[in-house]
């Protein structure tokens, strides 16, 4: 989920049931962004795949390194496993 900085400054002036008639949580930013990760990890059909949901910032580069330090870590992790390392 990208651009938390933009989804912050407009979830106060547009209600999220604009996009998600169904939501009925609070406008907040962070109620907001567990009913859009809960709407990306409900779509998970896939028992051999996980959804990871990351909250970014493009231009955040601290942001960006720890979001590519956990993808490295699942791959790591994954390939691990696939060798009876993990």
């Amino acid at each position: 989920l990208n651009k938390k900085d933009l989804f912050e400054k407009r979830i106060i002036k547009s209600p999220l049931t604009i996009c998600f008639p169904e939501y009925t949580g609070s406008d907040t930013y962070q109620e907001g962004v567990a009913y859009i990760k809960s709407q990306y990890e409900s779509r998970d059909k896939s028992p051999s795949k996980e959804v990871y949901a990351h909250v970014t910032c493009a231009t955040d580069t601290s942001n960006i390194q720890f979001v590519f330090d956990s993808v490295t870590d699942v791959i790591i992790a994954h390939n691990l496993r696939g060798c009876g390392f993990y």
